[in-house]
């Protein structure tokens, strides 16, 4: 991806220290002092306590690889009058899509409960905004489960379906280490930004020095959300599922000196 830089100016607390002759003095930092912008473009910054002059530049990176597990959150969301049966019907059909989603290979290891919840509904009437003294009972259990088939995708989403699930709330494919990616992603940035320091520099007609300041910021791209609503039977229709790839970017802020 495409790099950009900035020559600007930043704001620093700055404290003149004024000798008896007046002359030959370099600006240090105080705190609650008023800051000063130095002239001839970039930033001023701190170096071994003085404001020294510096060129700011960005490298961003992505590095794509293709998905090795996909993360499967699904669960049951009822509603009822009776509590005991809410939740024991809830029981019932989350315990036979875990018990499927382990006939298509998912290990135990791989099953995690990501939520479970009983609660209650105040019921009030539509008219008058007032409790009407009846109330409704919930009851919700999700569980994350790990497939390292991709191509198991299509038929776990519609067997836990078939198996008495009615929320898919997640299907996010990714792989086994992601951290590997990160300093793949952190290193191309890196090297983009010094390249395009480099070549302000060659335009400018300065010399660049060692870098003094980085600042990072990466992200992961945000899991696809699916929803299916289903009761449970009836031959659920496996859906194509297409995982894409897998990314990771890595954005750098470097500051380097202007010598």
């Amino acid at each position: 991806m495409k790099s950009r830089f900035w020559l600007i100016a930043l704001p620093v607390m700055l404290l003149l220290t004024t000798a008896s002759c007046g002359a030959g003095t370099s600006p240090t930092l105080a705190a609650g002092e008023p800051a000063r912008a130095l002239g001839g473009g970039g930033i001023s910054y701190v170096s071994g306590g003085t404001i020294t002059q510096g060129l700011v530049a960005t490298g961003t990176a992505t590095v794509s690889a293709e998905p090795e597990i996909v993360q499967v959150t699904f669960g049951v969301d009822l509603r009822g009058d009776d509590p005991a049966a809410v939740v024991n019907e809830a029981a019932q059909k989350i315990n036979r899509a875990i018990a499927a989603a382990r006939e298509l290979g998912v290990a135990d290891k791989d099953i995690q409960t990501t939520g479970y919840s009983v609660w209650v509904e105040t019921i009030y009437d539509p008219q008058t905004g007032q409790p009407t003294g009846q109330v409704a009972y919930h009851a919700s259990h999700f569980v994350m489960v790990t497939l390292r088939d991709l191509n198991k995708t299509g038929n776990l989403l519609a067997a836990v379906i078939e198996a008495g699930a009615n929320s898919i709330s997640g299907v996010n494919f990714t792989v086994e280490d992601p951290d590997a990616l990160v300093k793949q992603a952190r290193q191309k940035a890196l090297e983009n930004a010094r390249a395009q320091a480099e070549q302000t520099a060659q335009v400018l007609g300065i010399s660049l020095g060692k870098p003094v300041l980085i600042s990072e910021g990466g992200w992961y791209p945000v899991a696809p959300v699916m929803r299916l609503e289903g009761t449970g039977g009836g031959g659920v229709e496996a859906p194509t599922i297409s995982p894409g790839a897998f990314s990771v970017t890595v954005s750098v802020q470097v500051v380097y000196e202007i010598r």
